[in-house]
């Protein structure tokens, strides 16, 4: 029996403890992202796909009427990239856009209960620039030039809210609200290899005023660390361990601030794999440390890479 669909009259608190749901496709705020500062000549293109794979908990407040709530996800991600001069600073832009398919099962007021959901999440686009530490060179010349140990770099992502919405449903694929992601990212290299990075993230959204039943949701910014360590065995060939925690994000359900503070932890590694010039495979596995609210999923996510350059 599904009851996640139907339209009914729901307390706040009810409200507040179903909004784990709609946060779910929120959970990039913990994407952990090695190699973010990798040094890349400019004029270079980047066509991905990537196939992942989530399943875990959706864990909500203990005083809900809702048990054992799980999910289990595929996503197919379809992404470009590229890079280029801006400022005279080493600039990448990337866009994906992401369809997601899966199920979701639970008890719910003791009824058993399942749905599923198919279609476009919301899409991304991000602009990043390196500030410290590398050179904004053309292939020719990159090969010749030697990157410093310390980078510096900053990026602005954008989620637009595109994705499949009905406020109708507890589960969305689409959030229907902005959101804006900042980061500021360091990183050291010991002997070409051995690479220390640290992320330092916040997440900002508007307000959804078409949330379930007619209710408004806010947020407060979302905060996150990220630490990565990569080793190089050779160009193209890397293997990266990652940590990340966030926190704050507490939540506003018509206009009443809810004791919803998310501190959620995870780690994951990632293996790189360059096939020939131009092509690469990327493998990752992330899993949760620590979950408060939200999503406790374990992911496994298959990237496939085509890379080239423009034309002279």
């Amino acid at each position: 029996m599904s009851i996640f669909c139907k339209t009914q009259i729901v307390s706040v608190q009810f409200l507040v403890g179903l909004l784990s749901l709609f946060l779910v496709f929120e959970s990039r705020a913990q994407d952990l992202e090695p190699r973010f500062l990798s040094v890349l000549p400019t004029g270079g293109n980047f066509a991905i796909a990537s196939y992942g794979y989530s399943s875990g908990n959706i864990l909500v407040d203990n005083s809900l009427p809702v048990e054992d709530l799980n999910a289990h996800l595929n996503n197919i991600v379809l992404g470009y990239a590229r890079s280029f001069k801006l400022f005279n600073r080493l600039t990448k832009f990337d866009i994906i856009v992401p369809y997601s398919f899966g199920s979701f099962d639970g008890v719910v007021s003791n009824i058993d209960s399942t749905t599923s959901r198919n279609g476009l999440a919301d899409p991304l686009i991000r602009i990043s620039m390196i500030l410290v530490g590398a050179k904004a060179l053309k292939p020719a010349d990159y090969f010749k030039y030697e990157p410093k140990k310390f980078k510096l770099g900053l990026s602005l992502r954008i989620r637009a809210p595109l994705g499949q919405y009905d406020p109708t449903k507890f589960i969305n694929l689409g959030a229907n609200r902005w959101a804006f992601k900042t980061a500021l990212a360091a990183s050291y290299t010991i002997k070409k290899k051995l690479t220390f990075e640290g992320h330092l993230i916040g997440w900002f959204f508007t307000e959804n005023k078409s949330f379930y039943n007619g209710n408004t949701i806010a947020q407060k910014p979302l905060v996150a660390a990220h630490l990565h360590i990569s080793y190089v065995f050779k160009p193209g060939i890397w293997l990266a361990v990652s940590v990340g925690t966030s926190g704050q994000g507490e939540t506003i359900v018509n206009d009443v601030e809810q004791d919803d503070l998310q501190r959620n932890s995870r780690y994951g590694a990632a293996f790189a794999y360059r096939i020939s010039k131009n092509h690469a495979l990327k493998i990752a596995l992330t899993t949760g440390v620590s979950t408060r609210y939200g999503a406790d999923f374990t992911t496994l996510l298959i990237a496939y890479q085509f890379m080239w350059f423009d034309k002279k």
